[in-house]
């Protein structure tokens, strides 16, 4: 319950940020040139109540930079994993997928008309397999072609997902042919709720 809870206000969180910008957040921050150097959950404090914490990030230098590394002492309650440890401190296992046909791709900012597989029928968050540094601007890379990257690092029969209606779903589907279907914001697919609990 508390992991669907956290996943529910990231997800108002996203939608909050896109009634602001006209966008969801990119998947990360990224340098003038193209590198990226903060994760989208840095980007989405201010909507977090978090906006304090927010302003004492230089957001022109990486996560692991001098001045920001020690802020992943600062990680909100709301990115960590209830009742586990991870095996690096401040790590967090809500992640994106980032790629082709996804709801984050690069540095493109997708606004709520692109997604035309509809909210209801797209990933926004998931629990992904293996924690990541919470400020680090890794995610769950998303290629159509390849097998998808581990899932459900919280509990062992499935994966919270919050989807872009801001909507929290229990998925203990196993079919990576039925989860890209998810994972696209407009690849046409026909997918229902009962898919997700087979």
């Amino acid at each position: 319950m508390r992991s669907q809870n956290n996943l529910k206000q990231i997800g108002l969180a996203m939608h909050n940020y896109h009634d602001t910008h006209g966008h969801f957040p990119a998947s990360a921050i990224y340098s003038k040139d193209g590198k990226p150097l903060l994760s989208w959950r840095v980007a989405l404090l201010p909507w977090l109540d978090q906006d304090a914490l927010y302003r004492e990030f230089k957001l022109d230098e990486p996560w692991d930079s001098k001045h920001n590394k020690p802020l992943l002492e600062k990680m909100p309650k709301l990115f960590a994993p209830p009742g586990i440890k991870t095996k690096k401190e401040h790590a967090t296992f809500y992640q994106v997928f980032v790629g082709k046909g996804a709801l984050f791709e690069g540095q493109l900012e997708i606004q709520l008309r692109q997604v035309l597989d509809g909210t209801s029928n797209t990933f926004m968050t998931v629990e992904a397999g293996r924690a990541v540094p919470w400020t680090k601007p890794e995610d769950l890379e998303f290629d159509p072609d390849k097998p998808l990257p581990k899932l459900g690092g919280i509990f062992k029969d499935g994966f919270s997902a919050g989807l872009a209606d801001g909507s929290v779903h229990f998925v203990k589907q196993k079919d990576e042919n039925v989860l890209k279907k998810w994972i696209t914001r407009a690849g046409g697919e026909v997918a229902n709720n009962n898919d997700l609990n087979p």
